[in-house]
């Protein structure tokens, strides 16, 4: 048995209460470098996402660009992922074509991209007759189009190219 006199003996406390200060400390720094680790992991995925996006919506868009190198004249071989009517696809109206289908009876539909099936579309838009250029009987007129492609996977990215033809 003890004796009662090394129950009431006071020595030693101060560094039990130090060590237990120091241990809280080191709890608190731990669940504070965990937090910043997990925002650092959730950053670089977010980029990783971002990117991933950004890239495939721009091959999507260089698709768009190579199906129109390979239609010529725009007015006879018009596709139905093609918004003709000038001014129509902007920036803002854009998100609404991305729904479109042929079940909802819509007349221009995105086209599914070679890039990434499962989540990339190609859409072009007429934006008038290219700047400098004068609408003139005898020569072909150049015309201003929008091509914007789009990914969406964990997430979305849309880019627009511009592009000139003449027909």
């Amino acid at each position: 048995m003890l004796p009662s006199s090394f129950l009431k003996n006071e020595n030693g406390y101060l560094a039990i209460m130090g060590a237990l200060v120091i241990l809280t400390l080191l709890t608190v720094i731990g669940i504070s470098a965990s937090r910043v680790g997990i925002t650092e992991v959730t950053m670089a995925r977010n980029e990783v996402v971002y990117r991933r996006n950004f890239y495939l919506a721009e091959g999507a868009a260089l698709e768009a660009a190579d199906h129109l190198t390979m239609y010529g004249n725009l007015e006879e071989n018009l596709q139905s992922w093609m918004e003709m009517a000038t001014g129509e696809l902007t920036m803002d109206s854009v998100r609404e074509y991305w729904d479109h289908t042929v079940d909802n009876g819509d007349t221009v539909i995105p086209e599914t991209s070679a890039v990434n099936p499962m989540h990339t579309l190609f859409i072009i838009g007429h934006e008038g007759t290219a700047k400098g250029f004068s609408i003139s009987m005898g020569r072909p007129t150049a015309h201003s189009i929008g091509i914007y492609g789009r990914c969406a996977w964990n997430g979305a990215s849309v880019i627009k190219m511009g592009y000139q033809t003449a027909y």
